[in-house]
């Protein structure tokens, strides 16, 4: 399997990454929208908030730090995301 996906280009997978991890922020978006749209009480968890903003904080990281473009820039999407769905949260 190494050496089939191996085949593939460094810039094919840096696209990837970008439209997937963008398509995956997509769903973060649509969580602050119905936090920010609902009037019942929010379930979400600050640790839960917390955690991933850390775990796309470090990938963020990453993918600076290894030149990745399909790592880091929607790492950095979803970090700010992750920020404004805190915010969503704790203003409701």
């Amino acid at each position: 399997m190494q050496k089939m996906l191996g085949k593939i280009s460094s810039k094919t997978w840096d696209s990837l990454g970008v439209a997937i991890g963008l398509f995956a922020c997509l769903t973060i978006g649509n969580q602050i929208f119905y936090e920010w749209s609902s009037s019942k009480p929010s379930t979400v968890s600050y640790g839960f908030i917390g955690g991933f903003f850390f775990v796309y904080l470090f990938w963020f990281f990453y993918g600076i730090r290894f030149s990745r473009v399909g790592i880091w820039l929607p790492n950095a999407v979803a970090s700010t995301l992750q920020i404004i769905f805190g915010l969503v949260i704790y203003f409701k």
